[in-house]
């Protein structure tokens, strides 16, 4: 498979592999597959994979490491109570003393020298036992890791660092000037603790219960024998917890109607690297460098709209779409579409020129608008009505929507006048008596999508009616709070909230009525409540999040909330609720610091082969690095919304 860039989707190997070459270039690779726990040598596997072939970029398949663990059967027991597993204690300055000393053994095992033995280890050092993983990377390549049984730290941080340079001989001859080009990434694994396996839970359930991804490790024990992998691992592969864990069951030889009985364990480790450079040691969670709980300031917010806008610029290509998807574990952009979230950024890229008269965002705005707009249609029969089509027939209405939507708050909004108004009349014909939206155009028929669509469709609508009021719209929407209402109160959904509520929340501004202004508020309420904060989620990275399809698990989704947040607090403002108020305000500035969270920045690209094609994207999840176009834009126009919300005219 192929995208438009040209580049070859490669299928998702499931252990870790290293090249058995040094040489880093464009080709089909052999590789060694390395079982190992503390140097012991357990199994060696060989394969072939077909890279993808880029000029200006390198592609290696770098993933889940397997190692085995040699814990005997009975060694844990899983208890009534759950405990959490200890998180390794370890400072910054002792970080940096592990970082000096794993290079200075790598050093000298190069030189051929005797083992370095410090001679001052910090006290807090001295008590600490863990076992260590140390990763030599070169511009986000994996060249070698290496895992030092437990036993001091410092000793294992040197068995871990020599165990490394042993794996980059089977590839290359080491040298000082590489040394030197060297990322080193340490991991200090804490103690495994059994997470419960309670009776008639799924080992899926339970994983989805007491496994953190990207904060806890996972072993996984059957008949005396055991696998692991690192909490690093699942963010730094983009493979799910339990696809990893299948992955180890299979290596063990358990089948599928074997898997609940495996004793699982997690636990959690200190995770950092030094820079090859400038030696600066740069600490992670979840991969992440957390924000601050004061981060969202109009500087910061204004440098992430920037950081976003010129990223999706970047992915646009010379057809005037956007590259979908990319995966930066794998280096590869996938081949996947979607046409009502490449009709969605094109909205994005048209406000953020009208918000800054950035003249190349408005090209970028353009490109896309004329691909959607050269398969405009008029409606047999009705008059001055049209709809976009798309190729594949299906005509959703989510499409026209949002190109109506663009169109409304394009910088030359007089330019596109005429044929959003035919976008207009294409959508209200789309409206039944009860209120309700059909959500495909002709030859298509569909009522799908309820979720989405019309909520779509009503934005776009509001949007026109703020330039060009008309009773056709001023009835169209006293028909839909009829319909959409009763709707969301039989069938809440996450999903439904933020287009309902930008589009009324606009309508009420308008009309001034109260019926519109207590759905937005109803309906922001409800989905406020599953908001993250310290009251409720011990991962401060978390915190602003909106859990709202799992307990405690929150991604992407909450930037297309907080566009609709940003629209409750004006809205709150406006009509004088000032518990509302100080409510939202909060509700959009925490919302707004996840967001921000989610943005890749570059110091968190350690692992990526190809960072420009990363940098200031937003993640699908904290340890779930998929680029989707549509989370950008989500988060661009979001990101925006909140700047003028919370900070105005404010230079």
């Amino acid at each position: 498979m192929s995208n438009e860039k040209g580049l070859r989707v490669v299928p998702f190997p499931p252990f870790c592999i290293q090249p058995s070459s040094d040489r880093l270039e464009s080709r089909s690779h052999s590789f060694n597959i390395r079982l190992e726990w503390g140097g012991c040598l357990s199994g060696t596997r060989r394969t072939t994979i077909l890279v993808p072939m880029r000029a200006h970029k390198v592609l290696s398949v770098v993933c889940l490491t397997v190692l085995t663990v040699l814990t005997a059967a009975g060694a844990a027991r899983c208890d009534d109570k759950i405990a959490e597993p200890p998180l390794p204690d370890i400072s910054d300055p002792q970080r940096r003393f592990l970082s000096a000393l794993a290079r200075r053994t790598i050093r000298d095992d190069i030189l051929g020298r005797p083992a370095y033995e410090p001679t001052y280890i910090p006290k807090a050092l001295q008590m600490l036992e863990a076992d260590v993983v140390v990763r030599l990377r070169q511009r986000g390549f994996l060249r070698a890791a290496g895992v030092g049984a437990p036993a001091p730290v410092t000793t294992a941080t040197r068995e871990a660092a020599r165990a490394a340079v042993n794996s980059l001989r089977g590839s290359s001859s080491p040298d000082l000037e590489l040394l030197s080009r060297l990322l080193i990434e340490i991991e200090v694994n804490g103690r495994p603790v059994p997470i419960p396996s309670a009776e008639g839970s799924s080992w899926r359930r339970r994983l989805n219960m007491f496994v953190e991804p990207g904060v806890h490790g996972v072993v996984v024990v059957s008949a005396g024998d055991a696998r692991r992998f690192c909490p690093t691992e699942i963010f730094t592969s983009d493979i799910l917890v339990p696809d990893a864990v299948e992955a180890l069951a299979k290596d063990m030889a358990v089948g599928s109607s074997q898997m609940d009985r495996l004793r699982i364990l997690r636990f959690r480790t200190a995770h950092w690297y030094e820079e090859a450079q400038s030696r600066r040691i740069v600490s992670l969670t979840r991969g992440l460098t957390p924000l601050p709980e004061d981060v969202v300031t109009r500087r910061n917010v204004d440098e992430a709209i920037l950081a976003l806008a010129k990223y999706m610029m970047y992915r646009q290509l010379p057809s005037g779409m956007f590259s979908y998807q990319y995966e930066p574990a794998r280096d590869v952009y996938t081949d996947d579409n979607n046409l009502v979230r490449q009709a969605g950024s094109a909205v994005a890229m048209a406000l953020y020129a009208a918000h800054l008269g950035d003249d190349d965002a408005l090209r970028s705005a353009n490109r896309a608008l004329e691909v959607f707009l050269h398969n405009a249609e008029d409606i047999p029969g009705e008059k001055e009505a049209a709809f976009v089509g798309t190729a594949d027939g299906r005509n959703k209405l989510g499409v026209t929507a949002m190109i109506c939507l663009a169109l409304a708050r394009h910088r030359q909004v007089d330019r596109y006048a005429p044929v959003r108004r035919k976008l207009v009349n294409g959508i209200l014909w789309l409206q039944r008596p009860s209120g309700m939206f059909i959500t495909a155009f002709p030859p298509a028929q569909s009522i799908a999508a309820q979720n989405y669509f019309p909520g779509e469709a009503l934005l776009a609508l509001a949007a026109h009616y703020k330039l060009e009021p008309s009773s056709r719209v001023n009835e169209a929407f006293g028909a839909a709070i009829k319909f959409y209402r009763d709707y969301f109160r039989d069938r809440r959904s996450p999903a439904f909230v933020p287009w309902q509520v930008q589009a009324f929340a606009e309508m009420a501004r308008q009309s001034k009525r109260r019926d519109y202004v207590d759905y937005v508020f109803e309906m922001t309420d409800w989905l406020a409540e599953k908001q993250l904060d310290r009251s409720n989620c011990p991962y401060p990275e978390m915190w602003g999040g909106v859990a709202s399809y799992s307990p405690g698990r929150a991604g992407v989704s909450t930037a297309s909330y907080l566009e609709g947040f940003t629209d409750a607090l004006a809205l709150a403002r406006r009509v004088g609720d000032k518990e509302r108020q100080a409510r939202y305000q909060r509700l959009v500035s925490s919302a707004a610091r996840f967001v921000m969270q989610l943005q890749f920045r570059p110091e968190e690209a350690y692992f990526v082969r190809s960072p420009q094609d990363a940098v200031g994207g937003i993640r699908t999840s904290p340890s779930l690095n998929l680029l989707r176009i549509d989370h950008c834009q989500h988060a661009l126009v979001a990101l925006i919304k909140t700047r003028q919300v919370l900070f105005g005219d404010e230079d």
